[in-house]
């Protein structure tokens, strides 16, 4: 357990790193964008620094630098560079706006204050149980671990031998890693997404400001972010899918602003605004592989509004910068196994570099095979459908396909035009995103789960719903706004939340975060002077760390200490092994048969200082596959080094319920150097004593084995 010196030197660390982001990027901000003021200046502000301390962090991890000291130095640095900049002549002011006015704005804010109450619902079972998480146990969290372990950001933690993972963008589990590099503690994980979504809340203010319309599109994202899907997966998690969809819906509110600035005598997309936006279009896809269809098209729409002549100039403002924000991760892939995206292996009849799989979870049908089956509609896309968005879930699709086509033929200006052709082009592009109803034939049980594909899409169709000119008016604004709000509150049914145990922390968790916060905008309304605002923002953030220490106490006490039947997963029997893993530190510990895999972070061990390895073999082009035989496993046993060794059944994705059994522990029968230290289930713990020996035996037998997925 960290002590009070610790926990304050980890926040020391964490506030001196903020401040020297934050200086850079509003700096650059001021220096490149001097006109910009109010919620277009802070969005851009946000995505800079974002877009700065990932980019610092990336150069350092690539050298095996990536430590605390050295990336506070590096930001310092680049801080006190940004005061070199010249000033910036150009970029335009931002359009003016209509003041919403206080009572609308009052509204929208209580409409936040009840997704953030949602949320904080979701984190505090989280405090009390340890990120539960499906992906952030598989992958999201030992990605961050192993960043901070190695120091690095060139390697490619293999975490299993289904899928391909280590090649996914990692922007997300990058800044992940750097909550655990101040801190020294994975606390900082479970309310990261809190930032995202702030961010796509002031995102969509930004897309219906210039049109008056910031309150309304305010409304509808909380429709969106609001939703099951969102609300069970994002708050206490490692997950980025609303990052993804933050930074997306970002760059098209920079690019609207842009559009709509006071200075230009006709509308262009040019310059510094241009570049943030790629900036933050690059950072989602830096993210997540799912917003390419999206950012694909909204490179489009920038190339083609370019002003004459200036189109390959526009190119490079806005590419140059999304390569900055997410090329990294797919120049890493590139030259590990010979593709940006090793996932795709075929571009039309040309085969691709890609590594061979072994194993396969399951199938991985998309949406548009299922089209014409009415079966798999009423059994599986219609209930889950229904799950993730609410009763009124019909509406929602209606109105966000309905959004895309009043934007394309009546929007009020041309961006807006192109944008609902974005919008409506990322929505049918979800039709055809491998994965999105994965299961056997007939049985797309991972449609469900995988709904969240659509979130970035969905975003950015309906935030466009408030825009068009039949909604001029202050009445059909009012009408507008109460229509929208009674749409949140009845299909995503946010009082839920009062009846759960955890209502009381979620309820405080506003009050900090979103009450005060409100009062202090007010008062600046009304003229506080700049100093007390500041004032008034330091004893803010004095107080969340003051508040911070019982509650990561608190969580630390808890963490994978009493998994529920709420927290864990069917069939993977491993609340022993994380309890256990509770009291080992600075330890090796292997693992193998793939459920272990899909949830290995609960190894690392509270300090996370535990160095956890998947056992397998690496392959051609970054492959990395089960090792088929009995003698091959006892030699990368000893190879590992390990000081414990975790075997586990293969995961059935088809049945969780009823796994596939994994020829491991068998193959460990009469190696020596190894002995049980407890099981539970099929899941075994064992305790390595010494080397094991190479050579198997008829005991062992098969002595050649691959799990394999029931019909695949």
């Amino acid at each position: 357990m960290p002590s009070l010196g610790s926990y304050l030197l980890g926040a020391a660390q964490l506030v001196v790193l903020a401040l020297a982001t934050g200086y850079a990027a509003w700096m650059l901000r001021a220096r490149l964008l001097p006109g910009w003021r109010g919620a277009p200046a802070r969005l851009i502000e946000v995505t800079v620094a974002v877009g700065l301390v990932t980019v610092v962090s990336e150069v350092l991890g690539t050298f095996g630098l990536l430590y605390i000291g050295a990336l506070i130095l590096a930001m310092a640095g680049a801080a006190l560079a940004t005061r070199l900049v010249p000033q910036g002549q150009g970029g335009g002011q931002t359009a003016r706006g209509i003041d919403p006015g206080v009572l609308a704005s009052l509204v929208a804010i209580a409409v936040i204050a009840i997704v953030v109450f949602d949320w904080a619902v979701t984190a505090k079972h989280a405090l009390d149980a340890g990120i539960f998480n499906f992906d952030s146990l598989w992958y999201h969290m030992p990605f961050s671990a192993d960043m901070v372990q190695s120091h690095s950001t060139t390697g490619m933690h293999h975490v299993e031998t289904v899928f391909v993972n280590w090649f996914y963008p990692q922007n997300s589990e990058l800044l992940n890693a750097l909550g655990i590099l101040a801190t020294g503690r994975d606390t900082l994980s479970l309310f990261i997404n809190f930032g995202w979504l702030a961010v796509a809340f002031l995102a969509a203010y930004c897309v219906g400001r210039p049109y008056g319309r910031g309150i309304p599109t305010t409304i509808v994202a909380a429709i969106l972010i609001g939703c099951h899907t969102l609300v069970v997966r994002e708050p206490g998690a490692a997950k980025n899918d609303l990052m993804a969809a933050a930074l997306l819906l970002a760059g098209m509110a920079i690019l609207i602003e842009a559009w709509n600035a006071r200075e230009a005598d006709r509308r262009v997309l040019y310059g510094w605004p241009l570049a943030a936006a790629g900036l933050a279009v690059g950072l989602a896809a830096g993210t997540r592989l799912t917003v390419f269809a999206l950012a694909a098209a909204l490179s489009v729409v920038v190339i083609v509004l370019a002003p004459s002549g200036k189109r390959r100039k526009a190119a490079g403002w806005w590419f140059v910068a999304g390569l900055l924000g997410g090329g990294y991760w797919y120049l890493r892939n590139l030259v590990v196994s010979g593709s940006p995206i090793p996932e795709v292996t075929k571009l039309g009849p040309i085969g691709l570099p890609h590594p061979e799989r072994l194993q396969e979870g399951r199938p991985g049908y998309n949406i548009s095979h299922y089209l014409t089956d009415t079966g798999v509609w009423r059994h599986y896309f219609v209930p889950g459908v229904h799950d993730a968005f609410g009763v009124l879930w019909p509406l929602l699709l209606v109105g966000a396909v309905a959004a895309c086509l009043f934007a394309i033929f009546a929007g009020r200006d041309t961006l807006i035009r192109r944008l609902g052709g974005c919008a409506l082009f990322g929505l049918v592009a979800y039709l055809f995103t491998p994965l999105g109803a994965a299961g056997l034939e007939g049985a797309p049980v991972g449609f469900a789960i995988n709904i969240r594909y659509v979130i970035p899409a969905l975003l950015a169709a309906l935030v466009l719903l408030p825009l068009p000119r039949f909604l001029d008016g202050e009445k059909r604004q009012w009408g507008l706004i109460v229509v929208l709000t009674l749409a949140y509150l009845i299909t995503d049914r946010p009082d839920d939340g009062l009846h759960d145990k955890a209502r009381l922390f979620a309820l405080a968790f506003v009050i900090v975060f979103v009450a005060v916060p409100t009062l202090i905008w007010l008062a600046r309304r009304d003229g506080l002077p700049g100093r007390l605002l500041a004032a008034s923002l330091a004893a803010l953030a004095l107080a969340a760390i003051a508040l911070g220490y019982p509650v990561q106490r608190h969580y630390l006490n808890h963490r994978f200490a009493n998994v529920s039947a709420d927290t864990s997963i069917p069939g993977m029997e491993l609340d022993d092994p994380y309890r256990w893993a509770r009291g080992i530190e600075d330890s090796r510990i292997g693992l193998a048969g793939t459920t272990v895999g899909f949830a290995g972070y609960g190894f690392y061990g509270p300090d996370l200082s535990n160095k956890v390895i998947y056992l397998g073999e690496e392959g051609p082009h970054g492959a990395f596959n089960a090792i088929p035989t009995c003698e091959g496993f006892r030699e990368a046993v000893n190879a590992a080094e390990l000081d414990y060794l975790v075997t586990s059944p293969f995961l059935n994705f088809i049945h969780p319920d009823k796994p596939v059994p994994s020829p491991e522990a068998r193959w460990l029968r009469g190696a020596g150097g190894i002995k049980p230290y407890f099981n539970e289930g099929k899941v075994t713990v064992w305790k390595v004593t010494g080397p094991l020996k190479t050579t198997c035996t008829k005991a062992n037998a098969p002595l050649e084995e691959i799990p394999q997925t029931p019909g695949s």
